[in-house]
């Protein structure tokens, strides 16, 4: 018998072994390529996607922004003779924003771009320039409306629900920042509930850009739908610096019907103070320190006086809606009819009550 050559056995084995490995590691290699040739281009399409989501929304509501073109009261006469704008001519003007809200050319600004003006020109996105009439304002909300001249309808925005925005969704902002009009920026909605000035309401955050000229644009979302005016910046430069604040469209649509029915805004009150809860009382109520405030006083001759309420209850809700912050407070209150009653539930001691208010309207 032939003695077998395990050396040879060996070498042909290990020859076979390297074959297979080589062709097991090319096939991976090759699968790991077309797994990341296929991330690659899921991520592609993806960001088309959203390209085109931030493309739709803002080639809706471009149509229905405007630039606003505020005179100064202190214009010299014989330029104040001239009917159209051209770039040397912007000196004059206070600059700004405006959102079309209605086809017969209802438009919303903020009260700071016409503050003193003694005529207010528009330039629409397709270059056409018009006159502004009819002009109400409200200082304390910085809101002001007015009306296009022009005989045939406008576009105008889809209104869309501030209150269902969430914190991280996409908003876009369309302006006229430094005179650039029809600019548009993209962000997201930082924060909700912001108070930078108590009059102002409770403001929306984002980071989408806002820049001086943008006061009265449009802060839109992923629909193409107004959800709130842009209205500040808090800045140490005079420009953005990654916060931007808007006022929500569900308080703009209220302050524009107050001003456009009563030629002012009547805001309710109910004679009471309000504060946060402490957060010892929190605890012990078994609640948020957010979760409601705390009455601190009752005024004399007040709607509150009538009612059950007491200094020390905690109200968790007005009308149905819920309390979180004094802001919230202030903001459910001012817009309360006073025609109606409203029910108003809290706690006192940790039971669960339910008072009947009748608001009045403040007389300042």
């Amino acid at each position: 018998m032939k003695p077998i050559q395990w050396s040879n056995l060996v070498c042909r084995f290990l020859a076979v072994m390297a074959f297979v490995f080589h062709l097991w590691a090319n096939q991976s290699v090759d699968a790991q390529d077309r797994t990341e040739t296929g991330r690659l281009s899921e991520s592609k399409e993806q960001a088309k996607g959203l390209a085109f989501a931030f493309q739709s929304a803002a080639a809706k509501m471009m149509p229905c922004v405007v630039t606003v073109l505020a005179k100064r009261s202190d214009v010299d006469e014989v330029r104040d003779d001239l009917d159209l704008l051209n770039e040397d001519d912007l000196r004059d003007f206070n600059i700004g924003s405006g959102v079309i809200i209605s086809s017969d050319g209802l438009c919303v600004t903020n009260h700071h771009v016409i503050k003193g003006s003694k005529e207010i020109r528009v330039r629409l996105a397709d270059g056409r320039q018009m006159l502004g009439r009819d002009i109400l304002s409200d200082a304390s909300s910085d809101i002001a409306v007015f009306r296009i001249a022009n005989k045939l309808p406008l576009a105008f925005a889809t209104l869309g629900d501030s209150d269902a925005l969430g914190i991280g969704d996409w908003v876009l902002t369309i302006g006229s920042p430094f005179s650039l009009d029809q600019t548009v920026s993209v962000g997201i909605v930082s924060s909700k509930g912001r108070t930078i000035n108590k009059s102002l309401g409770q403001l929306l955050q984002t980071d989408a850009t806002i820049n001086p000229g943008n006061s009265g644009g449009a802060l839109l979302d992923l629909n193409g739908e107004l959800v709130g005016i842009n209205t500040a910046i808090p800045t140490t430069s005079g420009q953005f610096q990654g916060i931007g604040f808007a006022i929500p469209i569900r308080r703009v649509q209220w302050i524009s019907k107050e001003l456009i029915d009563n030629g002012k805004v009547r805001r309710a009150k109910l004679g009471i103070k309000v504060d946060v809860i402490p957060q010892v009382l929190a605890e012990e109520l078994k609640i948020p320190v957010r979760g409601g405030v705390q009455i601190v006083k009752i005024n004399p001759d007040s709607p509150a006086l009538d009612s059950a309420l007491e200094i020390g209850d905690v109200i968790l809700e007005i009308n149905g809606q819920k309390v979180f912050t004094p802001e919230d407070f202030g903001s459910l209150v001012e817009q309360l009819s006073p025609k109606k009653t409203y029910p108003v539930r809290y706690l006192r001691g940790g039971t669960p009550r339910t008072a009947e208010v009748k608001p009045i309207l403040r007389t300042e």
